[in-house]
């Protein structure tokens, strides 16, 4: 059975007559957090105010003192009513609560409203202008006013956990964590939003004649990776914790439990990732510095002038007589097409310059001959060659991102499948 105490009483009479702790407070010329005192058994009320308390509750003297009514039909009902007037102030409380997180829900979709029209705007200056600056600006001022707007909304709409509230306080930390994350989302779009629009602005046809549909597009995405991937790891690493630690959000143990350990292999995770990133840059700057697109270029080098004219005239006669070869007499062209002529070392030869990309010729002080002839052939050859390192350059920024990701998402299974 519950021991019966000065403080319960008062709370209860308190209640059953509908009265806060501030009233109470106010009518006795003390504090709230004293009458809270009382109510918690910290403290005892001083004897001067003992007649005044049991006279606002029209009991005696000696029944506030015992902590009970004489008569216990009086207490029942007093009980009755302190449960009724408890059912109807949680009522109120959770109608309250419910009106609130609505006018939220409804004023966030002002700063989507205000993301969308930003990126309108970015849309009719770069696509219909040509002026991917001024669109890019304009979508900044909308996104800075929508990340004004939703901090806004979200400070108003917090609710504090006062003495009065401390029964519904974990109803209170649970609206007020879910308004929190709501706005997480919406900032993380407002991000998002921003990092698609950068490139209008920051490359140069973008910012001076706008960037057609679909370089934006490809850029945008891609910035927008980007952006997403830093923002992530940033949040889950560091802001959430912080927002936890802060008491901005409340989490029971065993989820912030399993955030630690989600940051902290996410903070591994993204020091392997910097390493190897790091590593593949030193990489491919040393590849780059030694190799270019000539290292992969096969050129004939002669140095007799003879040697050269028949390996130039023969390349003439094999391309000949592929294009000619194989039509029928009647139908061969009487001229030989992109036949030219030219001379060296007073010898006259023939030669097709579309075969070619360049002919160096070079004759030394002493005699001696330095021919260079480099074909269209092996030109391409060599571009292609060099695509193919530069971009298996770029895959390994692909495959180390890629195992990262994978990393994290078989980890993080995991622990939820545990």
């Amino acid at each position: 059975m519950e021991k019966k105490t000065i403080g319960k009483f008062i709370s209860a009479l308190r209640k059953a007559n509908g009265m806060t702790q501030k009233e109470l407070g106010e009518k006795l010329f003390v504090s709230d957090k004293t009458v809270s005192r009382w109510e918690c058994d910290e403290c005892t009320p001083e004897l001067s105010l003992i007649p005044s308390i049991a006279e606002i509750f029209g009991i005696t003297t000696d029944e506030l003192l015992r902590g009970e009514r004489n008569n216990p039909d009086r207490e029942v009902a007093s009980e009755d009513a302190a449960n009724k007037q408890k059912a109807k102030s949680d009522k109120q409380f959770k109608l309250m609560l419910h009106s609130r997180k609505k006018k939220f829900t409804n004023l966030s979709f002002i700063s989507i409203g205000l993301i969308i029209v930003g990126l309108i705007a970015a849309m009719i200056c770069n696509l219909g202008f040509s002026k991917g600056l001024l669109g890019f600006c304009l979508a900044s001022v909308f996104f800075v006013a929508a990340t004004i707007c939703q901090i806004c909304f979200t400070v108003s709409f917090r609710l504090l956990i006062d003495e009065e509230e401390a029964e519904h306080a974990e109803e209170i930390k649970k609206a007020n964590t879910d308004m929190v994350f709501s706005s997480v989302k919406i900032f993380f779009g407002i991000l998002l939003t921003f990092a698609f629009c950068l490139p209008i602005a920051t490359m140069i046809n973008g910012a001076n004649y706008g960037l057609v549909f679909e370089y934006w597009l490809g850029y945008g995405l891609l910035a927008s990776a980007l952006a997403f991937l830093i923002a992530f790891c940033l949040y889950k690493i560091f802001i959430r914790k912080a927002l936890i630690s802060k008491e901005i959000v409340w989490l029971d143990e065993r989820v912030v439990s399993k955030v630690n350990a989600e940051s902290k292999l996410l903070g591994k995770i993204c020091i392997v990732f910097t390493v190897v990133l790091a590593i593949i840059i030193l990489a491919t700057y040393i590849i780059t510095s030694s190799v270019s697109e000539s290292t992969f270029i096969e050129r004939e080098r002669f140095d007799d002038p003879d040697k050269f004219i028949a390996y130039m005239q023969s390349e003439y006669d094999a391309w000949y007589d592929e294009g000619y070869g194989n039509l029928p007499p009647s139908e061969v062209p009487t001229h030989e097409p992109n036949k030219k002529w030219a001379e060296i070392d007073g010898k006259k030869y023939y030669y097709n310059p579309v075969l070619y990309e360049s002919i160096n010729i070079l004759q030394h002080e002493n005699g001696e001959w330095e021919i260079v002839v480099t074909t269209d052939e092996a030109d391409q050859n060599g571009q292609v060659m060099y695509s193919i390192l530069s971009a298996g350059l770029l895959s390994l920024h692909v495959i180390n991102l890629a195992v990262c990701v994978v990393w994290y998402l078989v980890k993080t299974k995991k622990r939820k499948t545990a």
